[in-house]
């Protein structure tokens, strides 16, 4: 009897896996970014006589290309290009407001300089530079990486798929030989020498 020849489950495992990855690499970043990706940056009022009652944040262009929701509780939040301003809240002196963000896309971790200005009740405003600390995600580098090069996934996995189909197809071949050897076998007396 011929042993039936299939094609490596690893193959198909590995072709299953370039599959998925292809088809959720957006979802897998967004998936990262919510696990890894979050950060905070805080704005004190420390002297003042008037409350603040609304603060401009200039970010640092690539931390505003890819900050995907930002909140602070209290205020309402709206992002305009490289402009973060909070607005509907108060801020009164020796308070501070913290902005809790998330990355939608992968940018180097480090210290990122922000400008923060807060315009109080009167109009006045008080302009402050500050750093806020980015944290490195890796496994978000790793994610966007995938999601920037999901064509490439794709192309891996239909090579991975033409290659189990040429094994199962010589496996069927060798399967016939061995059969019509068997047979051969068989059908040939046995030498009595």
């Amino acid at each position: 009897m011929a042993k039936r020849r299939r094609p490596s489950i690893p193959l198909i495992i590995l072709f299953i896996i370039l599959l998925f990855l292809f088809l959720f690499a957006g979802t897998l970043v967004e998936l990262v970014s919510s696990l890894t990706a979050r950060g905070s940056f805080t704005y004190t009022y420390m002297a003042g006589s008037e409350p603040i009652v609304s603060i401009t944040y200039t970010l640092p262009q690539e931390l505003a290309d890819a900050i995907a929701d930002e909140q602070a509780a209290g205020w309402t939040t709206n992002l305009a290009g490289n402009v973060l301003s909070l607005t509907g809240g108060t801020l009164n002196p020796g308070g501070s407001v913290t902005v809790d963000y998330r990355l939608s896309k992968y940018i180097s971790g480090g210290t990122k300089a922000v400008t923060a200005t807060g315009t109080t009740t009167s109009g006045a405003t008080t302009t402050a530079q500050t750093s806020l600390q980015v944290p490195e995600a890796f496994l978000l580098a790793l994610a966007w990486m995938l999601y920037q090069n999901a064509i490439w996934l794709l192309i891996l996995a239909i090579i991975v798929l033409v290659l189990i189909i040429v094994l199962f197809i010589l496996g069927k071949r060798k399967d016939k030989e061995q059969e019509q050897k068997e047979e051969t076998d068989a059908a040939s007396p046995p030498d009595q020498s």
